[in-house]
């Protein structure tokens, strides 16, 4: 139904008494004395709620049926006592009064029927002349003489009359998500009026309570996914207003003025649209510090609004407490006194911080900036926070369920990087060069310098440098002179490019560009007089400059390139400030959780970079720089299900991905390396058959190392006693007939023997090698691995 009330009145912003003429106004500009049309808590409207099926839309919602319509409830009658209509009464010799149903601070609003279109039902707002938005500054008209009284006969608007232009765009509005305005009219008896569509169903201040007492009828932490729904719906209806053309503000956006109507939602009063600048009614606990004294609102006060709705519905305390990364750090010991329990202790379906994992600090992070005092802090245009929205939907959704929820980021181009740290590929040479590993358990070491956790395998992050140079880059801008020519450019020559672009005029993204390939160039080995360091900063400057100083504070992109130029200079604290600038801007996107998790992990934040791992990579499988981080994580955290975990992460990377093969060989090394008994030997076995005939590994160089890998983690374990002669042929024969996997352990020297040798010629054409002799230490180890016997053996012996 079509009303003002709700849990909070509306009220002006700095009335003055000309908007107090009708008693009932007086109530209408109190926080407390208006009888609320809907009443938050118990008691409630019988209603069914219907969860929809699971699905990655995020504008779906569930489908409430009220029980008991509001044509047909009995309200208080003392707050109704007063209003000026009683049933039967015909206004404008069209729209019959069935009853009324509340009123709030524009006016009464009662259900009526239109008596030319078949009976259909309609909602009749009367309005009160001195809460015509447009004018309320001045008390009256455009020429400041006061509004005639209600029924008086020069009270009529002309249709050239402003208030009477304003209330025919009403009319013209068309949107799925804003109350319909059916006509406007006049009675000599209450004065200008609207005629509305007629919806019945809950407010968001009635969801809100009934998802406090009933968090299962939402699907319990479902229900955040839902506010997030509603969002982007609001966001849709908020941007068909904001549009040039149109150039109006919501002004009133609040819990009560929104109802959800069976699966959707509507903006139910459209008495506060106006243009925007104009004066009109605003709520106080939901109005933006920026809105002037009159209520004059913009589009960002109204996305500020929307902001504190949805914070509302969250039940989130204090979003400045999310500024901090701190707060993850209970993440490591949850209990009822971590910061992140503190702050979410009121929450409208409460949840362990711990089971929501990085989706709760995006979402507040998302309300943090949509509600910030200084207008140029929050979001600049619906469609900006629409993106941020359905990120964390996606992430939120993506935690919840443990399965991919995945779209193409808006904001950045997807890396072709593995960010594996070596961990990918095949061990280089110089690990058989240096003698076998031991496959027993043994202690890690994180980059702090702390012990692992039950004797977990270390693994190594990728090298900042190396990370400053594949992390993902951002899309060009659209707006940007140089945009279609930027999005053609390859990245594979960094120095030809900066050639190609010397002559280009330029542009903000020009300079960016330009940066990053500066910087690259500056970290490539073997560069006869590479760039300096300093050479990328001066181009970030002119990025800054170009972009001016009113909008540069603003500009993620500026703290991304900051931060990438840190990573290059091995200052990975410094770094970590300004990805959290970025992630603080768009809580959305999943590249600065990718490049936090890498600081994290060079810090030895091992939990924090898990967390930050796990929230891009379950959202995107495909991303493999997320699930090498994950399972370094896992692994150095250690613990009874850290390897599964670990390989789990690896074995999601997506068959499709670009990154599957560099994850597949990860699994295999990981599995080789924890390795205990002659079951972890199958298992290696049958992963290193799929890694060689199913999952894309075909260099024969690398196939030789990784052969070499599991041929000594076997003898390591037959030398042990870890695996007996009888079980090594169990796996033998289990083996995939092509490995040609050894049946004794006689067989497995002669193999590895050979292995080496074969590596030795790799050595020697290797022109990377550091170290001359490599090629020499790989003959000896051959030599030294062969078996000794008493005649020469043509072949190998099976």
């Amino acid at each position: 139904m079509e009303g003002d009330g709700g849990g909070r009145s509306s009220n002006s912003a700095g009335q003055d008494p000309s908007w107090e003429a009708d008693p009932r106004a007086e109530g209408a500009a109190s926080e407390s004395s208006l009888p609320p049309l809907f009443v938050a808590g118990p008691p409630q409207r019988a209603a069914r709620v219907e969860l929809p099926p699971e699905s990655p839309d995020p504008t779906v919602l569930p489908e409430i049926t009220l029980l008991d319509r509001a044509v047909s409830r009995g309200d208080d009658p003392d707050a109704l006592a007063g209003l000026p209509l009683p049933p039967d009464r015909l206004l404008a010799r069209q729209y019959r009064v069935v009853r009324p149903l509340g009123y709030g601070g524009m006016g009464e609003v009662y259900l009526a029927l239109d008596t030319k279109v078949g009976g259909r039902e309609v909602a009749i707002k009367i309005l009160r002349p001195e809460n015509a938005p447009q004018h309320a500054a001045n008390g009256g008209r455009e020429d400041g003489a006061p509004h005639p009284a209600p029924g008086s006969p020069e009270h009529s608007l002309s249709p050239e009359h402003p208030l009477a232009r304003e209330r025919q765009e009403l009319v013209e509005l068309n949107h799925d998500d804003i109350i319909r305005v059916f006509n406007y009219g006049h009675h000599p008896d209450v004065g200008d009026f609207l005629v509305l569509q007629y919806v019945d169903g809950p407010t968001l201040e009635e969801v809100r309570a009934r998802a406090e007492l009933h968090p299962e009828e939402f699907g319990d932490s479902r229900f955040y996914e839902f506010v997030l729904a509603y969002g982007v719906r609001f966001l849709a209806g908020l941007g068909y207003l904001h549009a040039p053309e149109r150039g109006k503000v919501y002004g009133d956006l609040k819990p009560s003025n929104v109802m959800h109507d069976g699966s959707t939602t509507k903006f139910i009063d459209v008495g506060s649209v106006r243009r925007a600048g104009a004066p009109g009614l605003t709520s106080a606990d939901y109005r933006a510090p920026t809105v002037g004294p009159r209520g004059e609102s913009t589009g960002a006060d109204d996305l500020f609004s929307l902001g504190e709705t949805l914070r509302h519905l969250c039940g989130l305390d204090d979003l400045d407490q999310f500024a901090d990364l701190s707060l993850l750090t209970c993440l490591d010991a949850p209990s009822a006194e971590s910061p992140l329990s503190r702050a979410t202790r009121r929450m409208t379906v409460p949840q362990p911080p711990e089971a929501l994992g990085l989706g709760l600090f995006s979402l507040a992070r998302t309300l943090r900036r949509a509600t910030r005092p200084d207008r140029s802090d929050r979001f600049a245009t619906a469609r900006e926070m629409d993106e941020q929205l359905r990120g964390v939907f996606r992430e939120l959704r993506s935690l919840r369920l443990r399965t991919e929820t995945f779209e193409p980021s808006p904001l950045f181009l997807q890396s072709a990087y593995a960010l594996d740290g070596g961990l990918g590929t095949p061990p280089p040479l110089s690990r058989w060069a240096l003698g076998a590993p031991e496959h027993t358990a043994h202690t890690a070491h994180t980059a702090d310098g702390a012990a692992g956790r039950d004797g977990a395998v270390p693994y190594t992050a990728p090298e900042p440098a190396d990370a400053a140079q594949q992390l993902p880059v951002p899309r060009p801008d659209p707006d940007d002179a140089h945009h279609i020519e930027l999005s053609r450019l390859g990245d594979d020559d960094p120095a030809a490019l900066l050639q190609h672009t010397a002559e280009w005029r330029a542009s903000p993204e020009v300079h960016l560009l330009r940066c990053r390939l500066t910087l690259r160039t500056a970290l490539r080995p073997g560069a006869q007089v590479p760039p300096r360091l300093d050479a990328a900063a001066v181009a970030l400057v002119r990025a800054e400059e170009a972009i001016g100083p009113g909008a540069a504070p603003y500009d993620w992109r500026l703290a991304w390139h900051r931060g990438l130029l840190a990573l290059a200079a091995a200052d990975v604290r410094r770094a970590r400030v300004h990805f959290d600038r970025v992630y603080a801007a768009i809580p959305g996107e999943y590249a600065p959780k990718l490049a936090l998790g890498h600081c994290a992990e060079r810090l030895g934040r091992w939990r924090e970079a898990l967390t930050f791992y796990e929230a891009v990579r379950v959202r995107n499988p495909s991303l493999g720089g997320a699930a090498f981080g994950a399972a370094r994580a896992r692994l150095t955290l250690g613990g009874p299900r850290a390897l599964g975990y670990a390989v789990e992460a690896l074995d999601a990377v997506a068959q499709h991905s670009r990154h599957r093969t560099a994850a597949r060989v990860a699994a295999v090394r990981v599995c080789v390396d924890h390795a205990r008994g002659a079951d972890d030997l199958t298992e290696v076995v049958r992963r290193l058959g799929r890694l060689f005939y199913a999952h894309g590994l075909t260099d024969e160089q690398a196939r030789l190392r990784m052969r070499a890998e599991v041929w000594e983690a076997a003898r390591a374990l037959l030398a042990s006693g870890a695996v007996s002669a009888a079980r090594l042929r169990e796996v033998a024969h289990g083996a995939d007939v092509r490995l040609r996997f050894p049946l004794t352990e006689r067989q497995l020297r002669v193999g590895l023997s050979r292995f080496c040798l074969g590596l030795a010629q790799q050595a020697t054409r290797d022109p990377t090698a550091a170290d001359t002799h490599l090629a020499e230490l790989l003959l000896d180890r051959a030599y030294a691995t062969r078996p000794f016997g008493l005649r020469h053996q043509r072949g190998e012996e099976r």
